[in-house]
């Protein structure tokens, strides 16, 4: 395996899973030392990954979007009345 392709194997990794996952445990599953997978992750974050080293291990967040929506329902009396745009001979 080049390193191309534990890198997207480590990106694979960490997207399944919901917990840190531990330096340690990534080498032994890639069969790669730790010192290896450190760089990986250097090299992954320098490339934009937003991986995330905590005391358990590595995470990586997810691209989640959220929005709101918001239904506003107002009587005619509640909004103000429409003015109209000035004209170019009043400016």
């Amino acid at each position: 395996m080049n390193g191309d392709e534990r890198r997207k194997k480590i990106i694979n990794i960490l997207s399944s899973s919901k917990s840190p996952v531990a330096g340690v445990a990534l080498a032994k599953e890639l069969d790669v030392s730790r010192q290896v997978i450190v760089q990986d992750i250097a090299l992954l974050r320098a490339n934009g990954a937003a991986i995330f080293s905590t005391n358990r291990g590595y995470l990586i967040q997810a691209d989640k979007q959220y929005s709101r929506v918001l239904k506003v329902i107002h009587e005619d009396d509640e909004v103000e009345p429409v003015r109209p745009a000035p004209s170019a001979a009043t400016v």
